[in-house]
Protein backbone atom coordinates (compact mmCIF):
# COMPACT_ATOMS: atom_id res chain seq x y z
CA UNK A 1 0.00 0.00 0.00
CA UNK A 2 1.18 3.51 -0.74
CA UNK A 3 1.76 4.99 2.70
CA UNK A 4 0.37 8.36 1.57
CA UNK A 5 -3.02 6.75 1.12
CA UNK A 6 -3.12 5.43 4.69
CA UNK A 7 -6.22 6.50 6.61
CA UNK A 8 -6.04 6.93 10.38
CA UNK A 9 -8.87 7.86 12.73
CA UNK A 10 -8.26 9.24 16.22
CA UNK A 11 -11.14 8.64 18.62
CA UNK A 12 -11.02 11.77 20.81
CA UNK A 13 -11.76 11.79 24.56
CA UNK A 14 -15.27 12.80 25.61
CA UNK A 15 -14.38 15.60 28.05
CA UNK A 16 -12.86 18.97 27.14
CA UNK A 17 -10.06 18.77 29.69
CA UNK A 18 -9.12 15.24 28.68
CA UNK A 19 -9.10 16.24 25.01
CA UNK A 20 -6.71 19.11 25.77
CA UNK A 21 -4.42 16.77 27.71
CA UNK A 22 -4.39 14.52 24.64
CA UNK A 23 -2.91 17.26 22.43
CA UNK A 24 0.74 16.28 23.03
CA UNK A 25 -0.11 12.77 21.83
CA UNK A 26 -2.05 14.03 18.81
CA UNK A 27 0.74 16.42 17.86
CA UNK A 28 3.30 13.64 18.16
CA UNK A 29 1.25 11.32 15.95
CA UNK A 30 0.88 14.09 13.37
CA UNK A 31 4.64 14.73 13.38
CA UNK A 32 5.46 11.03 13.04
CA UNK A 33 3.13 10.67 10.05
CA UNK A 34 4.96 13.56 8.36
CA UNK A 35 2.15 14.17 5.89
CA UNK A 36 2.06 10.56 4.74
CA UNK A 37 -1.46 9.75 5.95
CA UNK A 38 -4.93 11.23 6.08
CA UNK A 39 -5.71 11.94 9.73
CA UNK A 40 -9.36 12.05 10.81
CA UNK A 41 -10.80 12.98 14.22
CA UNK A 42 -13.93 11.35 15.62
CA UNK A 43 -15.60 12.89 18.66
CA UNK A 44 -18.49 14.76 20.14
CA UNK A 45 -19.27 17.93 18.15
CA UNK A 46 -18.11 20.32 20.88
CA UNK A 47 -14.86 18.35 21.27
CA UNK A 48 -14.20 18.68 17.55
CA UNK A 49 -14.75 22.45 17.83
CA UNK A 50 -11.93 22.55 20.35
CA UNK A 51 -9.54 21.62 17.53
CA UNK A 52 -10.71 24.28 15.09
CA UNK A 53 -7.64 26.10 13.82
CA UNK A 54 -5.25 23.23 14.51
CA UNK A 55 -3.15 21.80 11.66
CA UNK A 56 -3.47 18.16 12.69
CA UNK A 57 -6.70 16.79 11.23
CA UNK A 58 -7.69 16.54 7.58
CA UNK A 59 -11.26 15.51 8.41
CA UNK A 60 -13.69 15.41 11.31
CA UNK A 61 -16.45 12.92 12.09
CA UNK A 62 -18.98 14.12 14.70
CA UNK A 63 -20.40 11.36 16.89
CA UNK A 64 -23.13 11.46 19.52
CA UNK A 65 -24.74 8.72 21.58
CA UNK A 66 -28.01 10.38 22.62
CA UNK A 67 -30.40 12.25 20.34
CA UNK A 68 -27.94 12.05 17.48
CA UNK A 69 -28.96 13.11 13.98
CA UNK A 70 -28.70 10.19 11.55
CA UNK A 71 -25.32 11.25 10.16
CA UNK A 72 -23.81 11.25 13.68
CA UNK A 73 -25.23 7.91 14.79
CA UNK A 74 -23.24 4.77 15.51
CA UNK A 75 -24.85 2.96 12.57
CA UNK A 76 -23.90 5.70 10.10
CA UNK A 77 -20.30 5.91 11.35
CA UNK A 78 -19.77 2.15 11.12
CA UNK A 79 -21.01 2.23 7.54
CA UNK A 80 -18.70 5.14 6.76
CA UNK A 81 -15.67 3.31 8.16
CA UNK A 82 -16.49 0.25 6.03
CA UNK A 83 -17.01 2.37 2.94
CA UNK A 84 -13.84 4.44 3.33
CA UNK A 85 -11.71 1.50 4.54
CA UNK A 86 -9.71 3.06 7.36
CA UNK A 87 -6.37 1.43 8.11
CA UNK A 88 -5.87 2.35 11.75
CA UNK A 89 -7.91 3.56 14.71
CA UNK A 90 -6.22 5.12 17.73
CA UNK A 91 -8.70 4.96 20.58
CA UNK A 92 -8.07 7.67 23.18
CA UNK A 93 -11.40 6.62 24.68
CA UNK A 94 -11.85 3.74 27.11
CA UNK A 95 -15.45 2.79 26.34
CA UNK A 96 -16.59 -0.57 25.04
CA UNK A 97 -18.82 1.24 22.54
CA UNK A 98 -16.00 3.03 20.71
CA UNK A 99 -13.97 -0.17 20.44
CA UNK A 100 -17.05 -1.91 19.03
CA UNK A 101 -17.48 0.87 16.45
CA UNK A 102 -13.88 0.49 15.27
CA UNK A 103 -14.24 -3.31 15.11
CA UNK A 104 -17.63 -3.22 13.40
CA UNK A 105 -16.27 -0.65 10.92
CA UNK A 106 -13.60 -3.20 9.92
CA UNK A 107 -10.71 -0.87 10.64
CA UNK A 108 -7.65 -3.05 10.14
CA UNK A 109 -5.59 -1.93 13.15
CA UNK A 110 -7.33 -0.92 16.36
CA UNK A 111 -5.06 0.33 19.13
CA UNK A 112 -6.22 1.32 22.60
CA UNK A 113 -6.27 0.45 26.26
CA UNK A 114 -8.20 -2.67 27.16
CA UNK A 115 -10.52 -2.02 30.12
CA UNK A 116 -14.13 -3.22 30.46
CA UNK A 117 -13.56 -6.47 28.60
CA UNK A 118 -13.01 -4.77 25.25
CA UNK A 119 -9.56 -6.22 24.57
CA UNK A 120 -10.89 -8.76 22.03
CA UNK A 121 -12.20 -5.87 19.92
CA UNK A 122 -8.70 -4.41 19.55
CA UNK A 123 -5.95 -5.66 17.26
CA UNK A 124 -3.40 -4.30 19.73
CA UNK A 125 -4.86 -4.10 23.25
CA UNK A 126 -2.64 -2.13 25.62
CA UNK A 127 -2.64 -2.95 29.31
CA UNK A 128 -3.95 -0.22 31.62
CA UNK A 129 -1.15 1.17 33.85
CA UNK A 130 -1.17 -0.47 37.27
CA UNK A 131 -0.55 2.84 39.04
CA UNK A 132 -2.06 6.27 38.49
CA UNK A 133 -0.11 8.30 35.95
CA UNK A 134 -0.64 11.77 34.44
CA UNK A 135 -3.24 11.72 31.71
CA UNK A 136 -0.75 13.32 29.30
CA UNK A 137 1.48 10.25 29.68
CA UNK A 138 -1.52 7.94 29.44
CA UNK A 139 -2.22 9.21 25.93
CA UNK A 140 1.41 9.55 24.84
CA UNK A 141 2.00 5.89 25.69
CA UNK A 142 -0.56 4.89 23.06
CA UNK A 143 1.17 6.99 20.40
CA UNK A 144 4.49 5.36 21.27
CA UNK A 145 2.86 2.02 20.55
CA UNK A 146 1.19 3.26 17.37
CA UNK A 147 4.24 4.81 15.75
CA UNK A 148 6.82 2.44 17.23
CA UNK A 149 8.91 5.54 17.83
CA UNK A 150 9.48 7.09 21.22
CA UNK A 151 8.50 10.69 21.74
CA UNK A 152 11.02 13.50 22.03
CA UNK A 153 13.39 13.40 24.98
CA UNK A 154 12.84 17.14 25.45
CA UNK A 155 10.08 17.27 28.08
CA UNK A 156 9.16 20.84 27.15
CA UNK A 157 8.13 19.53 23.74
CA UNK A 158 6.75 16.20 24.91
CA UNK A 159 4.35 17.68 27.48
CA UNK A 160 3.35 20.96 25.83
CA UNK A 161 -0.42 21.37 25.69
CA UNK A 162 -1.49 23.08 22.49
CA UNK A 163 -4.60 24.63 20.97
CA UNK A 164 -5.18 27.11 18.16
CA UNK A 165 -7.81 29.68 17.24
CA UNK A 166 -9.39 30.64 13.94
CA UNK A 167 -9.83 34.18 12.55
CA UNK A 168 -13.54 33.83 13.34
CA UNK A 169 -12.76 33.07 16.98
CA UNK A 170 -10.43 36.06 17.18
CA UNK A 171 -13.21 38.27 15.81
CA UNK A 172 -15.58 36.81 18.40
CA UNK A 173 -13.10 37.78 21.11
CA UNK A 174 -13.03 41.35 19.85
CA UNK A 175 -16.83 41.47 19.99
CA UNK A 176 -17.01 40.10 23.53
CA UNK A 177 -14.41 42.57 24.81
CA UNK A 178 -16.36 45.39 23.19
CA UNK A 179 -19.77 44.16 24.39
CA UNK A 180 -18.65 43.89 28.00
CA UNK A 181 -16.37 46.94 28.03
CA UNK A 182 -13.41 44.97 29.34
CA UNK A 183 -9.97 46.42 29.91
CA UNK A 184 -7.12 45.22 27.67
CA UNK A 185 -6.53 41.45 28.08
CA UNK A 186 -3.44 41.90 30.23
CA UNK A 187 -5.70 43.48 32.87
CA UNK A 188 -8.39 40.78 32.80
CA UNK A 189 -8.56 37.63 34.93
CA UNK A 190 -10.93 34.72 34.26
CA UNK A 191 -12.53 32.81 37.12
CA UNK A 192 -14.05 29.40 36.48
CA UNK A 193 -15.53 28.02 39.69
CA UNK A 194 -17.82 25.26 38.40
CA UNK A 195 -17.40 21.86 36.81
CA UNK A 196 -19.56 20.08 34.27
CA UNK A 197 -18.34 16.73 35.60
CA UNK A 198 -18.87 17.07 39.38
CA UNK A 199 -20.66 19.55 41.67
CA UNK A 200 -18.25 18.53 44.44
CA UNK A 201 -15.49 20.36 42.56
CA UNK A 202 -17.39 23.65 42.67
CA UNK A 203 -16.05 26.63 44.61
CA UNK A 204 -18.69 28.71 46.36
CA UNK A 205 -20.23 31.82 44.79
CA UNK A 206 -19.51 33.76 47.98
CA UNK A 207 -15.81 32.91 47.78
CA UNK A 208 -15.68 33.82 44.09
CA UNK A 209 -17.38 37.16 44.79
CA UNK A 210 -14.98 37.96 47.63
CA UNK A 211 -11.97 37.11 45.48
CA UNK A 212 -13.37 39.28 42.70
CA UNK A 213 -13.59 42.26 45.06
CA UNK A 214 -9.99 41.76 46.17
CA UNK A 215 -8.80 41.68 42.55
CA UNK A 216 -10.78 44.76 41.51
CA UNK A 217 -9.99 46.83 44.60
CA UNK A 218 -6.34 45.98 45.10
CA UNK A 219 -5.10 45.17 41.58
CA UNK A 220 -7.47 47.31 39.48
CA UNK A 221 -8.05 44.35 37.18
CA UNK A 222 -11.31 43.24 35.58
CA UNK A 223 -12.75 39.85 36.46
CA UNK A 224 -14.61 37.75 33.90
CA UNK A 225 -16.69 34.89 35.33
CA UNK A 226 -16.65 31.97 32.91
CA UNK A 227 -19.69 29.68 32.74
CA UNK A 228 -21.32 26.95 30.72
CA UNK A 229 -24.95 26.87 29.58
CA UNK A 230 -26.01 25.25 32.88
CA UNK A 231 -24.04 27.68 35.05
CA UNK A 232 -25.40 31.06 33.94
CA UNK A 233 -27.36 31.68 37.14
CA UNK A 234 -24.30 31.00 39.27
CA UNK A 235 -22.22 33.39 37.16
CA UNK A 236 -24.85 36.12 37.52
CA UNK A 237 -25.05 35.47 41.26
CA UNK A 238 -21.30 35.97 41.62
CA UNK A 239 -21.51 39.30 39.81
CA UNK A 240 -24.37 40.43 42.07
CA UNK A 241 -22.57 39.36 45.25
CA UNK A 242 -19.32 41.02 44.20
CA UNK A 243 -20.96 44.47 44.01
CA UNK A 244 -18.26 45.80 41.71
CA UNK A 245 -18.81 47.18 38.22
CA UNK A 246 -15.53 45.65 37.02
CA UNK A 247 -16.82 42.10 37.56
CA UNK A 248 -18.48 40.61 34.48
CA UNK A 249 -20.03 37.29 33.54
CA UNK A 250 -20.21 35.35 30.31
CA UNK A 251 -23.86 34.49 31.00
CA UNK A 252 -25.28 36.73 28.27
CA UNK A 253 -22.57 36.02 25.69
CA UNK A 254 -22.55 33.13 23.19
CA UNK A 255 -21.84 30.07 25.33
CA UNK A 256 -19.85 27.60 23.27
CA UNK A 257 -16.36 26.21 22.90
CA UNK A 258 -15.30 29.03 20.56
CA UNK A 259 -16.16 31.66 23.18
CA UNK A 260 -14.37 29.80 25.93
CA UNK A 261 -11.24 29.30 23.86
CA UNK A 262 -10.79 32.92 22.89
CA UNK A 263 -11.54 34.39 26.33
CA UNK A 264 -9.18 31.98 28.07
CA UNK A 265 -6.52 32.63 25.45
CA UNK A 266 -6.70 36.40 25.95
CA UNK A 267 -6.93 36.71 29.74
CA UNK A 268 -3.84 37.42 31.83
CA UNK A 269 -4.50 34.53 34.22
CA UNK A 270 -7.18 31.92 34.90
CA UNK A 271 -8.29 30.67 38.30
CA UNK A 272 -10.21 27.45 37.85
CA UNK A 273 -11.43 24.26 39.39
CA UNK A 274 -10.26 20.98 37.86
CA UNK A 275 -12.33 21.30 34.69
CA UNK A 276 -12.06 21.94 30.97
CA UNK A 277 -11.39 25.72 31.03
CA UNK A 278 -8.34 25.14 33.23
CA UNK A 279 -6.67 23.00 30.59
CA UNK A 280 -7.75 25.22 27.69
CA UNK A 281 -6.04 28.20 29.33
CA UNK A 282 -2.89 26.12 29.88
CA UNK A 283 -2.91 25.05 26.23
CA UNK A 284 -2.57 28.71 25.24
CA UNK A 285 0.41 29.10 27.54
CA UNK A 286 -1.42 31.22 30.10
CA UNK A 287 -0.70 30.94 33.85
CA UNK A 288 -3.35 29.06 35.78
CA UNK A 289 -4.19 28.53 39.44
CA UNK A 290 -6.01 25.26 40.17
CA UNK A 291 -8.62 25.04 42.92
CA UNK A 292 -8.08 21.32 43.45
CA UNK A 293 -10.58 19.57 45.68
CA UNK A 294 -11.76 15.95 45.37
CA UNK A 295 -9.65 14.99 42.34
CA UNK A 296 -6.08 13.79 41.96
CA UNK A 297 -3.09 16.02 41.48
CA UNK A 298 -1.31 13.19 39.68
CA UNK A 299 -4.02 12.95 37.04
CA UNK A 300 -3.49 16.54 35.82
CA UNK A 301 0.23 16.76 36.65
CA UNK A 302 2.40 18.55 34.12
CA UNK A 303 5.61 20.23 35.27
CA UNK A 304 6.17 21.94 31.93
CA UNK A 305 3.21 24.32 31.88
CA UNK A 306 2.68 27.54 33.83
CA UNK A 307 0.38 26.16 36.53
CA UNK A 308 0.18 26.13 40.30
CA UNK A 309 -2.05 23.69 42.13
CA UNK A 310 -3.78 24.97 45.28
CA UNK A 311 -4.89 22.14 47.53
CA UNK A 312 -5.58 21.45 51.19
CA UNK A 313 -4.04 17.95 51.02
CA UNK A 314 -6.62 16.38 53.30
CA UNK A 315 -6.44 12.70 54.36
CA UNK A 316 -9.73 12.05 52.56
CA UNK A 317 -8.49 13.43 49.22
CA UNK A 318 -8.73 12.48 46.47
CA UNK A 319 -12.17 10.90 46.74
CA UNK A 320 -13.40 11.56 43.17
CA UNK A 321 -16.91 12.23 44.48
CA UNK A 322 -19.31 13.76 41.96
CA UNK A 323 -22.57 14.57 43.76
CA UNK A 324 -21.75 15.05 47.46
CA UNK A 325 -18.86 15.00 49.88
CA UNK A 326 -18.56 11.51 51.44
CA UNK A 327 -17.35 13.09 54.69
CA UNK A 328 -20.13 15.73 54.62
CA UNK A 329 -17.74 18.63 55.26
CA UNK A 330 -16.42 19.61 51.78
CA UNK A 331 -13.29 20.98 53.46
CA UNK A 332 -11.19 20.38 50.34
CA UNK A 333 -12.91 23.37 48.72
CA UNK A 334 -14.03 25.37 51.78
CA UNK A 335 -10.47 25.68 53.12
CA UNK A 336 -9.28 27.22 49.86
CA UNK A 337 -10.07 30.73 51.07
CA UNK A 338 -10.36 33.82 48.85
CA UNK A 339 -7.48 35.51 50.68
CA UNK A 340 -5.14 32.56 50.15
CA UNK A 341 -6.01 32.42 46.44
CA UNK A 342 -5.58 36.19 46.11
CA UNK A 343 -2.06 35.94 47.50
CA UNK A 344 -1.21 33.47 44.76
CA UNK A 345 -2.74 35.78 42.13
CA UNK A 346 -0.57 38.63 43.38
CA UNK A 347 2.57 36.48 43.10
CA UNK A 348 1.77 35.75 39.46
CA UNK A 349 0.75 39.21 38.22
CA UNK A 350 3.67 40.89 40.02
CA UNK A 351 6.30 38.62 38.49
Amino acid sequence: MNQKSKKICVFLPNWLGDAVMATPAIRRLYEQLNGNAVLTALGRPHILELFDGSPWFDNQIPFQIKNAPPEQSQYHIVRRFRREQFDLALLLTNSFRTALIAWSGKITQRIGYAPFGRGWLLSLPVKIPTTEIPLVDYYLNLVDVTTDTKTSNDPKIRYRLELHTTPEEEKLGDEIWKNLGLQPPENVLVFNVGSANSVVRNWSSEFAAELSRLVVDQLDFDVLINCGPNETQIAKEIVTLAKRNRVFSMADQPLNVHTGKICLKRARLTVSTDSGPLHIASAFGKPTLVLLGPTSETYIANSYINRKILTCSLPCSPCYAKKKCPEKHHRCMKELTPQSVFEQIQSVVHQ
